[in-house]
């Protein structure tokens, strides 16, 4: 569709050029950080006008939400796919805290794309982050309710498991930030099930 000699785009289609412009951020992300790099650095790697990219982003907040969003579905359908696979009980935590722990070229890089939005979130938190952050973590904490409820049910897993929920997630992050190695992390959650009685081992 034209006007005026400017080409309007399809909802699809801005959605699928915000994710294009959004991903093609990533490694200018990583290697200078968000509040380093310039909407006209953005524009440059995405080979795109330093005034398009207003016409999908509002700032550069906003693209890192995108970019996010991007590598989340990537981890998500991951997840999914391992969460299904997998019986066991600490095996399947392990699957959802994989962005803290895994070796796997690709986790690193969205490792440390969370790294730096948790950069922002700590430092600069808006409205509108503290929402996305609320969203994110509710989805992975109902995943873990979800773990938890099952291994109760088949009784592997104390009914107190379920009080874990927030300070598990709470710890993990907390060790992310401070850069603990996996090793400790691990370490932190075979113990949590001893004390929550699970009999199954890594």
């Amino acid at each position: 569709m034209v006007n005026k000699g400017k080409v309007i785009l399809s909802s699809e289609k801005k959605y699928e050029k915000r994710k294009t412009i959004a991903k093609s951020t990533c490694d200018l992300f990583i290697e200078k950080g968000y509040v380093n790099i310039t909407i006209s650095e953005i524009a440059k790697v995405a080979g795109i006008g330093k005034g398009t990219i207003y016409e999908y982003f509002e700032n550069k907040e906003d693209i890192v939400f995108e970019l996010m969003a991007c590598l989340q579905e990537s981890y998500d359908n991951t997840l999914y796919k391992k969460l299904e696979k997998s019986s066991l009980i600490q095996e399947k935590v392990i699957f959802l805290f994989d962005i803290f722990l895994s070796d796997n070229p690709t986790v690193k890089v969205q490792r440390k794309i969370y790294k730096e939005f948790l950069s922002i979130y700590i430092h600069n938190k808006t409205d509108s982050m503290k929402l996305y952050n609320e969203k994110m973590m509710d989805k992975y904490k109902n995943i873990l309710e979800d773990i938890f409820k099952k291994s109760i049910e088949e009784k592997k897993l104390s009914k107190i498991s379920l009080e874990f929920i927030p300070s598990i997630f709470a710890t993990l992050q907390g060790f992310f930030i401070m850069e603990e190695n996996k090793n400790v992390m691990l370490d932190y959650l075979n113990n949590l099930f001893k004390v929550l009685e699970i009999k199954e081992t890594l």
